[in-house]
């Protein structure tokens, strides 16, 4: 059949008005952004006038920003040509007055010229009132300097920076960013001044974010009323921190060196708060789960010092996860607004939980406080009426739980319908019978079951293995069998009615399931198996 193109179709899209076009190309990587100028003249036109510029030369060409490559000829022609591309898109925006809103640089410096280079492009960038400036040097031979004309641009709204250098030439005031909201500063050489000034200079701050840097002892967050969230994690040298943030609200210092106490009482707005320091221990968090009273969110990552946790109902945590705090013995819950949970750590302690509108519980398995044991699947118990529960496991050897222990203990999570597991991939290293038996024994009656690797959707590696399940009335229909010997009522085995399994990446053969599903389950009535689908 021949298939004749309509002489009269429109493109419509085209027709759309520059700021239109501009706002879908937002959406898009650089390079597909500056592919679409092949496409008709009128999108030649809308680029020339697009207003976010992304020059990214080390994601691009990886081999450009190795430091031993400098000298190479295919290296040098490859800079060579990068950088002209750069100053004539950057001088053709000059010519024609248009408007740049936002500037990405992504390279690294291998020569002392790579700086001026840079420094001319930043003043021409300036120049056309930029509102957000991305600046990242990756493995550079030499640290870039940050040019004064960058901390006093009346335009900024956004600045990060990553690699690089922040050092103050004058005193307090030489830093004037009048229309700053979010600053965030990451692998940043800096000295204790040059934040000070920075911090002091940002009048409308809203965002304030210092993670990974070096030079930088002793911060002090005064004079800033705008702020709502200051993110303070993993600096090399520091040492002291001060806050007085009256609109807070939300707050994360992970910082294994402080020497300083932390007072966060006068913070009443505080809502979201992540810890990692030396000093958090049972009195201070009495203190502030009773003193902050809009606290919603509570992260403790290694507190070292803190023995013991008790959150009452008179508490207002609605989440709460616990992370290796290596000394804990004693975590006592009986709130009935908490809705998350959880914990990262050893299971020989104290734990009571009295949470009834507990949405979600995790906890995350680690050798270092051993494989499966009796203790490990009491402490689960104590989770049971989670509505979902999701299991991390990073450890191949752990993810069977072993038939030892399912013979001889109750399933812990038999009232939970909605279970998450998430494993190490690739899923081909484990029997799809060994981790049924496993995961169905710890929730005996799931509505959905949920495998999935430990790696972001985006990963090659990624795989997910659903599993949709219904079940007739579940009533026993003689003496009670032996794999519901320790339940109030018979697991999936005997009321098991349908299944439908989604397979992202086809993990799991479609006959062996439906073997393994059919042989266990007399009351299967129907079983479907789909391949694809969204992660």
């Amino acid at each position: 059949m021949d298939h004749k193109v309509d002489d009269d179709v429109v493109d419509r899209i085209s027709e759309l008005p520059d700021h239109v076009l501009h706002h879908i190309l937002s959406f898009l990587p650089c390079k597909q952004v500056f592919q679409t100028t092949l496409m008709s003249k009128t999108w030649k036109h809308v680029i020339t006038t697009f207003p976010i510029l992304q020059f990214i030369q080390v994601f691009n060409d990886p081999d450009t920003w190795l430091p031993e490559n400098k000298n190479k000829p295919d290296v040098i022609r490859k800079k060579g040509h990068f950088y002209t591309f750069v100053v004539k898109t950057l001088q053709n925006r000059r010519n024609q007055s248009l408007r740049i809103k936002t500037f990405n640089l992504f390279d690294n410096l291998l020569h002392e010229k790579s700086m001026s280079r840079v420094d001319c492009w930043i003043n021409l960038v300036l120049e056309s009132e930029v509102e957000e400036l991305a600046l990242s040097f990756g493995s550079s031979s030499i640290p870039y300097r940050l040019p004064h004309s960058v901390l006093v641009a009346k335009s900024l709204c956004v600045l990060t920076l990553h690699m690089c250098k922040l050092v103050s030439t004058c005193g307090e005031g030489d830093i004037n960013l009048p229309s700053l909201k979010r600053f965030s500063l990451s692998n940043v050489y800096a000295d204790d001044q040059s934040i000070q000034n920075l911090i002091v200079g940002c009048p409308v701050i809203e965002y304030m974010g210092i993670e990974g840097c070096r030079g930088i002892r002793s911060i002090k967050f005064f004079s800033v009323p705008t702020v709502k969230e200051i993110i303070v994690g993993n600096n090399f040298d520091m040492e002291r921190l001060e806050l007085e943030a009256s609109n807070l609200h939300s707050l994360y210092i992970i910082e294994w060196k402080l020497q300083c106490n932390l007072n966060l009482l006068p913070f009443k707005n505080l809502k979201n708060l992540s810890l990692g320091t030396p000093n958090v221990t049972e009195k201070w968090l009495e203190e502030h789960l009773s003193g902050l009273p809009l606290l919603e969110n509570l992260h403790l990552l290694s507190c070292s010092k803190l023995e013991r946790i008790n959150i009452s109902s008179h508490h207002h945590l609605k989440s709460l996860k616990l992370v290796l705090c290596a000394n804990l013995v004693e975590l006592m819950i009986d709130n009935p607004k908490l809705c998350r949970l959880s914990y990262w750590g050893k299971t020989a302690i104290s734990f009571s939980l009295n949470a009834l509108g507990l949405l979600e519980a995790e906890y995350t398995l680690w050798p270092r406080y051993g494989t499966w044991d009796a203790e490990k699947i009491e402490f689960l118990s104590k989770m049971r009426n989670s509505k979902v529960f999701k299991l991390k496991i990073f450890y191949d050897q752990d993810v069977i739980i072993p038939e030892e222990l399912r013979v001889t203990l109750s399933s812990p999570l038999y009232n939970v319908k909605h279970l998450k597991l998430i494993i190490c991939p690739p899923f081909t290293g484990y029997e799809i019978s060994e981790l049924l038996d496993s995961f169905l024994w710890i929730s005996p009656l799931p509505e959905l079951l949920v495998i999935e690797s430990n790696r972001h959707k985006s990963d090659p590696d990624f795989d997910k293995l659903t599993f949709e399940l219904s079940y007739e009335k579940p009533i026993y229909k003689g003496e009670n069998p032996s794999c519901c010997k320790f339940l109030p009522f018979p697991c999936w085995r005997h009321c098991l009615k349908t299944v439908k399994i989604d397979s992202l990446k086809g993990y799991g053969d479609e006959e062996l399931l439906y073997k393994y599903f059919s042989e266990n389950a007399k009351t299967l009535e129907d079983f479907q198996f789909h391949v694809g689908g969204i992660a």
